[in-house]
Parts: structure tokens; C-alpha cells; sequence
């Protein structure tokens, strides 16, 4: 499959990035939201900030405003660019294809850029190359990029959905089961490759090992889940969004804990290609497939 993949590495937005910071002059700053990539992580930042009214300028100097230049960070970051480009592909390519379609074709870019986060975008994906876990281990990196890889492959199938258009408890819901989807699939593509080099210190790989926390986490969720989900009809609430942190937040990242829970449940009881074919199927189907077979799940 890797020989049918066409993915592009543009880190032009790090080297304008690392020219802005060390003068900060209009100009290059004006270049630096030229680039491809910083236009990519502003249009996720409108995506999923359907309230803001930031301009692509305002956006890149709040991102920017506290990032000092360090040349030794920097060389560090120009490694973790050769890293990614060093065209060992093999390595990791085909873990993120492991869940995805047989006959699924990546034809997309990854953005280096710096000082954002790591996102998807369409079918494109933006790596944050300032993010602290990348400098600790540069193996990281590779792990995030199949995380957003998996997201990228969803959506050459699906549409992204309008956030600005949420009204009800029932479009919140389906919001939130579909991120979950998102997260659990991009938790699982990369552990196996995690597991094979002893890569499993992010947070949450220590809590999907760990039985007993697992299981709180995924009641955890269920809990928020069906509270919206008893009143789908009821009209959104500015604080109903709050569920968007809790489900997401450092503390708890529950729809990540529980969507790689419930993949894992499928792979188990159906099967690698059931959990494949959900891909195309959708989110909808993947909530369905799981709630048919958790039996005695800890839900």
C-alpha cells in the first residue's frame, strides 16, 4: 500500500517563523502568515473557534507573543524537520494504513509550522514543532503525525463537520461522538509502533495500561455523554460547551481514553477489517457497532 501514498512535507512556514523571531519585523511577519501552513492552522483555529473573530494577524502574533527565539531550540526543531523528511516512511506509514481502507490513498501535505498545535485540517495536517513532547523524545513527532494521519483519513471520506451550525443537544452529542471517534483512532494507529519501541510515556497510553483508571475514565464519559443525549431536542446553552473541556482537557481526556477504548473493544470482538470498515461507515456506525458488542464492558 505505502508505494500508492503521496504525502508532502512543506516546512516553510518554520523557517519563516524562526526569521520573525529573531527580528520581528513587519515583513517578515507578513511572510510568515503567507505560508501555507500558518493559513491552514488559522482556518482550524475558525473551524474550531466558530465565535472568534481574529484575523490571521492577530491570531499568529497572540500565538507567537510569548515565544522567545533560542537558537539551541531551534536546532532542535531543524533536527525534528530532517527527522520527518528523512523519508523513512516505511516506519510508520504503514501503521496508520493498518486502520484505514485497503484501498486508501493519501494525497495531502504535512505542515511543519510552529507555535499552533497539531491538527487536522481537510485532508492536510499541521505538526506543531515547538510541542514540548517533541524535544523530550523526537519519536513523538512520528506518534502524533499517524494520530493526525488517522484523522486525515477519515476525512477523505467525510465531510468536516460546521461547528457554528450546533443548536441542539442532539447536533452537540453528535459532535462529541464524532470527536471521539476522531481521538480513539488517532490513540490506537500509533501503539502498536508505541508498544514495538517502548514509546508508551504519553499520559494516555499510562492510562489505557492501567485497568482500573481506564474504566473510571470511560464511565466518566458515558456520564456526560448521556446527559446530553436525554434531551437531544433542547436547544445548546452557552455552557453545555463546556463539555467540549471536559472531554478534551489535560485532566481527564476522556473522549480520548474512551474512543480508543471502544476501538479496541471492536478490534477485539469483530475484528481488525470491522474496525476498518467503520472508516467509510462513519462515526454513527462506529458508536453502533461498539454498543452491540460491549456485553460486560465496564459501561
Amino acid at each position: 500500500m505505502a508505494d500508492r501514498q503521496t504525502i508532502w512535507f512543506d516546512h516553510s512556514a518554520i523557517d519563516a517563523a524562526f526569521d520573525y523571531l529573531q527580528n520581528r519585523s513587519d515583513a517578515a511577519f507578513k511572510r510568515l502568515i503567507s505560508m501555507p501552513g500558518c493559513g491552514l492552522a488559522y482556518r482550524h483555529h475558525l473551524w474550531s473557534s466558530p465565535g472568534s473573530k481574529a484575523t490571521i494577524e492577530e491570531f499568529w502574533k497572540k500565538s507567537l507573543e510569548h515565544v522567545e527565539w533560542d537558537e539551541r531550540h531551534a536546532t532542535t526543531v531543524r533536527g525534528l524537520v530532517e527527522h520527518l523528511e528523512s523519508g523513512r516512511q516505511s516506519r510508520w506509514l504503514n501503521e496508520v494504513l493498518r486502520y484505514l481502507p485497503d484501498s486508501h490513498a493519501f494525497d495531502m501535505t504535512v505542515h511543519l509550522v510552529f507555535g499552533y498545535d497539531n491538527i487536522v485540517f481537510g485532508e492536510d495536517v499541521a505538526l506543531n514543532l515547538n510541542h514540548a513532547s517533541f524535544h523530550a523524545d523526537s519519536r513523538e513527532a512520528v506518534y502524533y503525525l499517524i494520530h493526525e494521519l488517522a484523522h486525515a483519513g477519515y476525512f477523505r471520506y467525510h465531510k468536516m463537520p460546521d461547528l457554528s451550525e450546533i443548536r441542539t443537544l442532539g447536533d452537540l452529542s453528535d459532535a462529541v461522538k464524532l470527536l471521539t471517534y476522531l481521538e480513539g483512532m488517532g490513540v490506537i494507529s500509533p501503539l502498536r509502533l508505541r508498544t514495538k519501541e517502548g514509546g508508551l510515556g504519553d499520559d494516555d497510553y499510562k492510562v489505557l495500561l492501567d485497568e482500573a483508571e481506564r474504566a473510571r475514565r470511560v464511565r466518566d464519559y458515558f456520564k456526560e455523554l448521556e446527559r446530553l443525549e436525554t434531551d437531544p431536542c433542547r436547544e445548546t446553552r452557552e455552557e453545555d460547551f463546556e463539555v467540549f473541556e471536559r472531554m478534551s482537557g489535560r485532566a481527564a481526556r476522556l473522549w480520548y481514553i474512551t474512543g480508543c477504548h471502544m476501538a479496541q473493544t471492536i478490534e477485539a470482538k469483530q475484528g481488525l477489517r470491522a474496525l476498518k470498515a467503520l472508516v467509510k461507515e462513519g462515526h454513527k456506525r462506529f458508536f453502533e457497532t461498539y454498543r452491540k458488542n460491549r456485553l460486560n464492558d465496564v459501561t
